[in-house]
């Protein structure tokens, strides 16, 4: 085996041990805290120590030269609340994301209830599990319109490595539009196959990986188009070369904007 493959193979294991014992001590935070009351002040704390974690996690990966993550456009992001929509290549998409997002809610699947490296600081830190029907609606809606940053991949799952995209579900249109607020695109690409769905993460994906995480345009949901066709647009756009030109040009119809008005 050449030395670069032994050294991208220890680096990765090392990586995936000091992620686990990073969210396991997060965990164990999170219980022994477990006094705090459920507040607002609360879940913003752990959202921003889940921030750090990811964003010392990829301070590693960049270090140990094995995942390079290149951020376009996020310094313009909107100040406030805002629903941050995504393309979903691999599981690490989101760590991406909450690493360059300080205050940021998630939706999750409801296994991840019981997942004791992120379990625990997901529920403290407000973040919501996609089981909870109509209800779910309104309490992301109502954290949104407080400020927060919804992160969310409207296919639900991830990409097949070589698959068009998956078609979009309309949730994260409706949470926008009950909260006020409009959606940013963002456009996630790479290069390898690391933690994608169709590579098992004990297997040894392709290093280093490159990714590039690009913000698109802002797209405002106080519209009268029709939920399910902003939803059908975006899609659209996401479909669209990232190469292309003006984002105008693949969708037509609904208000959208490439340098955000407000910025951080």
């Amino acid at each position: 085996m050449p030395l670069r493959s032994v050294y991208n193979l220890l680096a990765y294991y090392l990586t995936l041990f000091f992620f686990a014992t990073g969210g396991l001590g997060l965990c164990l935070f999170s219980w022994l805290t477990g006094w705090l009351p459920a507040s607002e002040p609360t879940e913003r704390f752990f959202q921003r120590l889940i921030h750090r974690h990811f964003a010392l996690f990829h301070w590693w990966c960049e270090f140990a030269r094995l995942v390079y993550v290149r951020y376009r456009g996020f310094e313009q992001l909107p100040r406030g609340g805002l629903v941050l929509a995504a393309n979903h290549p691999a599981l690490i998409d989101i760590t991406c994301l909450l690493a360059r997002v300080p205050e940021a809610v998630c939706i999750f699947k409801p296994a991840i209830r019981r997942n004791p490296v992120l379990g625990a600081a997901a529920r403290r830190a407000g973040y919501l599990a996609s089981d909870g029907g109509h209800e779910l609606v309104r309490l992301t809606a109502d954290k949104v319109a407080t400020g927060h940053t919804l992160v969310i991949f409207p296919e639900g799952t991830r990409t097949p490595p070589g698959q068009p995209l998956l078609p979009f579900k309309p949730g994260f249109v409706l949470f926008a539009r009950r909260a006020g607020v409009p959606i940013q695109l963002v456009r996630i690409t790479t290069d390898s196959d690391v933690l994608t769905k169709d590579c098992a993460w004990w297997r040894l994906p392709r290093f280093p990986a490159h990714i590039e995480v690009t913000a698109g345009p802002l797209v405002a949901t106080d519209t009268a188009t029709s939920t399910a066709a902003l939803t059908a647009e975006i899609e659209t756009w996401f479909r669209a070369d990232p190469s292309a030109a003006a984002c105008q040009t693949w969708v037509p119809s609904i208000s959208l904007s490439e340098q955000p008005p407000s910025v951080r």
